[in-house]
């Protein structure tokens, strides 16, 4: 095989992750008493960091956007975390690249306690020889800081 390391993200690669962001950010928009938004608008919260993508679509500064993320994880880690499944195809294609021999890597900018719950719940945690995410405090989030980590934790 000519690659024998592969980096994946989680979210839009390894699962559809869309109704449990979509929903954390509609709870949170409604705790805080804002304007909630059709789901093609809300789609822009799945991928980037949270604090930044709270910033830009509701107009907040970065402590208000704290808030909002503080918000958005009391329905994501009780529910949010479980609306998601993998995507049609994927466990097999990892299970054969793992068989060949391949280095399975993930990054995401999801904090990496929620990526790892996800992928044991899905059970394809096994899958990946390297798991890195964004820390819960705010940091690591930026994806080349991610990629980073992970790239280190390979030595």
């Amino acid at each position: 095989m000519k690659f024998q390391t592969l980096l994946f993200d989680l979210d839009g690669t390894v699962t559809d992750s869309g109704p449990g962001i979509l929903n954390s950010v509609r709870y949170a928009l409604e705790k805080a008493g804002m304007r909630s938004a059709d789901e093609e608008e809300l789609r822009s919260f799945i991928g980037p960091p949270l604090h930044e993508q709270f910033q830009r679509f509701c107009g907040i500064t970065a402590e208000q956007a704290k808030k909002m993320v503080s918000l958005y994880r009391e329905y994501y880690t009780e529910k949010g975390i479980f609306e998601n499944r993998v995507y049609d195809g994927v466990i097999p294609v990892l299970g054969r690249l793992k068989e060949r021999g391949c280095r399975i890597l993930l990054a995401t900018s999801k904090p990496e306690v929620f990526a790892r719950t996800i992928l044991e719940t899905r059970q394809v945690l096994p899958c990946f020889q390297v798991v890195v995410g964004a820390e819960l405090d705010g940091s690591r989030t930026d994806k080349a800081e991610v990629i980073q980590a992970v790239l280190e934790k390979l030595g």
